[in-house]
Order: structure tokens, then C-alpha cells, then sequence
């Protein structure tokens, strides 16, 4: 009975004209939002991957005006996903084309969420919503987006063959001073390594750890306890990679953030960046997540500080919808609305 009605139920698919949603066949972002006007469109997107069900999924919210955050919190703890990103649209503006000159791009605000609290960073999620825009039906008038964020002004350009360039402060490691953070055997400790095995390179948000080779970073299976009572927003773990494929690779616990590991995480590269640049010598270098999803970056360290560090990181990959559609529990209106009695 199922299997013959699951077949007529099949047949009447395949002769139904086929519905695509609004935002398949936007040419502007009012367009994206869906038919109601308060209900916004939500996509799935798989950053950092070429292939569907691969990289790291961020959720994208497409919304014409700022929403409650209280809202936002609710939306992204229902997706389940390590990051929801949510935008709206602001403007045009002068923003720094791909060549250096000035150059008209579109400005959007951009927030990020987890299951459980917002965020100040996303690499990921920015590259989702980047994708989203620019891989809408029409395209956009301009291959530059200005994204306002808790972390200042990002910009994002779209590169050839769909490839997406994200440009980042750099957060190079700086030395653990005495008394703060896990003693170098603590960390050997939890890594379950001997200690002549790990190098504690340094901290940002993120502890930078340093490990002999790519296998020991794969084999890697730490104990996510030890690590969430450092006082950091998660634990880096690198290596050399193998040259061909990639200049280094890693893998991102964040236990403390509700983060066991995240596939591939753009804002960690915003340490390794610099980090190996300085090993290697090199400017712009290839790079793999180890996670079991996978991962595949592009970075680029530049700009002087007055220390000689790095000042901007541009991360450079691509990414895939696996997911569009409508979210019909809109955010609530922000003045208040009267009911009328019948």
C-alpha cells in the first residue's frame, strides 16, 4: 500500500509544473525576500567546498529590515547549526575594488549566531550569505559586497569560476604570558601526546597548538573536557601539509562555545594565516581542514602593522546551496500592532 502510493504520489510530482521559489528567480535583494513580505527567505549553504555535504553548513537569513535578537536567537538555535547568519540590506557605498581602486558595492548588515549566543566573527557564515547573494538568479550590479558587522566593516568580492574573497583582521598568536592558560604539559596532557610532540605556539581567541605532521592533526581525539575549561573560545591544532595539496592544514575545537569541532573555520585562519606565513615565508598558501566534513581555503596575509605583523587576511574559497526556502515564523514587527475586534 505505501510503495503504490508513494509511486502515484511521484507520478503527480513529475506532471506538476515545477515551483521555484521567489529567490531562485530574484534580480535584487527585495526580491530574495519571499512572497509575504514578512516571511523571509532561509537557505542552507556548505561554505569551503566545491561539492554538496561537504565543508562547514551555515544557515542564511535574507530579511529586508534589522530584526529582534531575541528572534534571531530562536531562529538559529532551530537550525542546529554551528552558525545562522542574518542580513539586511543598507545601501551602496565607495568600497576598495578588486584592483585597489574605489568602486561602488553593495552594504548589507551582517549578524551571526550560534545555537546558542551571538557571535563577534564568523568566516564561514560570511561566505554563506556572500554566496547567497551573489549566486541569485540576475547576479548582482556590483562583485563587491560591504558587509557592517560586531567586528567592523568586511568586504566581499566575487573572484572568477564563483570563487568568493573575504577580507579579515588578522589575529596573529601572541606569547601565553606566566600563570594564563594550560601549562604546555597540560595541553600534551589532553592531547593525549607526549610532550615533545607539541609546540604551544601562542593564543589569540583561539589557543594555537603546533603538531609534528598532518597525520598526528587527523589522528588527533582530545579530550573536549580539558579543553573547554581553558580560557579561550577553542583550541587550533596544525601542522605542515604535504606542499602539493596544502601549505598547512588543522583542525577547530570549540568545546566552550558548544563547538565539539567545526568542520572548517574561516575566523581560525585569521590566526593560522600569519602564523605560517612567517614559518613558510610565503605570502598566499593552500590550506585543509582536517575536520570529517573537509575543508579547502585560500589565504593571503598583507598590510604592516607597526610591529611588522600582518594586518589582513583575505580567505578565498567556495561554496554550494544545498537548502532554499521559506521561513514562515517571521520576526515580530518592531512597533507594536493594535488588534481589531470583528
Amino acid at each position: 500500500f505505501f510503495s503504490r502510493d508513494l509511486g502515484s504520489m511521484r507520478a503527480r510530482a513529475l506532471c506538476r509544473a515545477p515551483h521555484r521559489p521567489p529567490w531562485l528567480r530574484a534580480k535584487s535583494f527585495s526580491s530574495l525576500v519571499m512572497a509575504d513580505e514578512r516571511c523571509p527567505a532561509l537557505l542552507h549553504v556548505d561554505s569551503f567546498t566545491r561539492v554538496a555535504f561537504a565543508g562547514n553548513p551555515a544557515a542564511v537569513c535574507l530579511l529586508d529590515a534589522p530584526a529582534d535578537a531575541t528572534w534571531m536567537g530562536a531562529v538559529a538555535a532551530n537550525q542546529n547549526l554551528s552558525e545562522t547568519a542574518f542580513m539586511w540590506p543598507t545601501g551602496a557605498s565607495e568600497v576598495e575594488g578588486l584592483e585597489g581602486e574605489p568602486a561602488r558595492g553593495e552594504t548589507f548588515e551582517l549578524r551571526w549566531f550560534t545555537p546558542s549566543v551571538e557571535v563577534d566573527l564568523c568566516g564561514h557564515a560570511t561566505l554563506a550569505a556572500a554566496h547567497a547573494l551573489f549566486s541569485a538568479p540576475g547576479g548582482r550590479e556590483s562583485p563587491l559586497l560591504r558587509f557592517g558587522t560586531r567586528s567592523g566593516e568586511l568586504v566581499a568580492a566575487l573572484r572568477g569560476e564563483g570563487c568568493i574573497e573575504l577580507e579579515f583582521p588578522a589575529s596573529p598568536p601572541r606569547p601565553l604570558l606566566d600563570g594564563v592558560g594550560p601549562t604546555r604539559g597540560e595541553v600534551a596532557l589532553a592531547l593525549g601526546l607526549p610532550v615533545d610532540k607539541v609546540v604551544v605556539v601562542g593564543a589569540s581567541d583561539d589557543l594555537l597548538v603546533a603538531l609534528p605532521d598532518a597525520g598526528a592533526v587527523a589522528a588527533l581525539a582530545p579530550d573536549l573536557h580539558a579543553v573547554s575549561r581553558w580560557p579561550y573560545r577553542g583550541l587550533i591544532v596544525t601542522a605542515a601539509g604535504s606542499g602539493s595539496e596544502a601549505d598547512f592544514v588543522s583542525r577547530f575545537f570549540g568545546p566552550a562555545v558548544g563547538i565539539p569541532e567545526d568542520p572548517v573555520t574561516g575566523s581560525a585562519h585569521c590566526t593560522l594565516a600569519p602564523y605560517w606565513s612567517g614559518v613558510l615565508g610565503k605570502s598566499t598558501m593552500l590550506a585543509q581542514q582536517l575536520s570529517q566534513r573537509g575543508g579547502e581555503l585560500e589565504v593571503e596575509v598583507g598590510g604592516e602593522e607597526e610591529e611588522g605583523a600582518s594586518a589582513r587576511v583575505w580567505i578565498r574559497g567556495h561554496a554550494v546551496t544545498t537548502l532554499a526556502g521559506e521561513l514562515l515564523i517571521p520576526p515580530p514587527r518592531t512597533v507594536p500592532v493594535v488588534s481589531r475586534l470583528c
